[in-house]
């Protein structure tokens, strides 16, 4: 990301682009990017909405009960029971 920055001002310095081309290159870039995070991000909770969350968090914590010393299980027990019994 920031090679590409490094690049564009480079070209600037050589003077093969004008800075105002180059604002607009690096605004551009930026909503490229920001665009990419909004379909990831928006991916990432259509794949969510597919799961039953509570029943996964049940079956999670199934698991870390299985595989945690009781003293943080007990621990992570009290944590969960305090914040309205999620697990």
């Amino acid at each position: 990301m920031a090679s590409n920055r490094r690049t564009i001002l480079h070209l600037v310095a050589l003077g093969r682009i004008t800075p105002a081309e180059a604002e607009r290159l690096l605004v551009l870039w930026d909503q490229g990017r920001e665009t990419f995070w909004a379909v990831a991000g928006g991916v990432v909770i259509a794949l969510l909405l597919q799961f039953n969350l509570p029943h996964s968090l049940a079956a999670l914590a199934h698991h870390a009960h299985a595989l945690l010393p009781a003293s943080l299980h007990h621990a992570l027990s009290f944590i969960f029971d305090f914040s309205g019994g999620l697990l």
